[in-house]
């Protein structure tokens, strides 16, 4: 299946994977869900020399996941995931001259892997090839992004979303507007409809938050407060809504530019709050919502 977005990377990569000159190890930085693993998978697949996801010279290493009150939740990749690596790689590879790694989401490795990582890296092997697929770069170590070959991954334009959905789709501009770019949202929503659904109940439900008065203000801030994991959930929807109001030149919501960028800068820093402290929600969610 043909990779949608980012041509030029995946042409740069498909060059590479024929030349032979396979350095070894690459750091695919991008968003989340524009293809960084589809990528990376067809990329390894093109240097083994077979396809399909089940290869035994393919090693895939992905954050587990667990789901809280309905939400997925991903845990952090762990020391032993690492060193179970480097037993695999002792291994000989069984089809030829390369076996690839896949370390999807990177940034979820936690310090103790990196730094056994980093000892693969720093020990190169010539049979192995690495891939680390990223999102947030800041959550590696420097000493490990230095080693790595900069591969770059960026969002796909609207027309590009498009030619994924059926044609005929009645939620065609709703599933445009929500997917941002990102190729693995929209084949959600095209899969998943009830939370194509939940998204623009949240899109209702944020457009009447500004002409509600204090009482039912600090009402739905009660509410919320009740199950934070959802509450959280909706100020990163209504953080799309506002980006793309600002960006799309159809009006989603009425909100000026101006007040479009300070509810930006609150909701994110409520959301900080929420996450990495102790804070009484339902306190955070009253001053956030008094804002609107």
């Amino acid at each position: 299946m043909a990779i949608i977005g980012n041509t030029k990377t995946i042409k740069l990569l498909e060059r590479i994977a024929e030349s032979g000159k396979i350095a070894g190890a690459y750091l695919f930085l991008g968003p989340e869900s524009v293809g960084k693993f589809s990528a990376a998978l067809q990329f390894a697949n093109k240097i083994i020399g077979k396809g399909g996801a089940i290869n035994a010279d393919l090693i895939v290493i992905a954050p587990e996941t667990e789901e809280i009150k309905g939400v997925s939740k991903k845990r952090d990749i762990k020391i032993e995931a690492i060193r179970d690596l480097q037993h695999k790689l002792s291994l000989t590879a069984t089809g030829g001259k390369h076996k690839v790694v896949i370390v999807d989401e990177a940034q979820r490795l936690n310090k103790s892997a990196q730094n056994a990582l980093l000892k693969t890296l720093e020990e190169p092997n010539d049979q192995v090839v690495l891939i680390l697929n990223c999102h947030n770069v800041d959550k590696l170590l420097p000493t490990i992004v230095s080693r790595c070959q900069k591969v770059n991954f960026g969002l796909a334009s609207d027309v590009e979303i498009a030619k994924i959905i059926p044609a005929g789709n009645a939620n065609k501009k709703e599933i445009i507007f929500w997917s941002i770019g990102r190729l693995g949202i929209a084949f959600d929503l095209l899969n998943k409809p009830e939370e194509l659904n939940y998204r623009n109940e949240v899109l209702r439900e944020f457009k009447d938050i500004f002409s509600k008065n204090l009482s039912e203000k600090f009402s739905l801030a009660e509410t919320w407060s009740k199950d934070t994991t959802q509450a959280q959930k909706k100020m990163r929807l209504w953080l799309i809504i506002l980006r793309q109001s600002m960006l799309n030149s159809e009006v989603v919501i009425n909100v000026s530019p101006d007040k479009a960028l300070i509810l930006i800068e609150e909701i994110s820093q409520s959301l900080q709050t929420m996450r990495e402290t102790n804070s009484n929600a339902r306190l955070i969610l009253e001053n956030l919502l008094l804002k609107f």
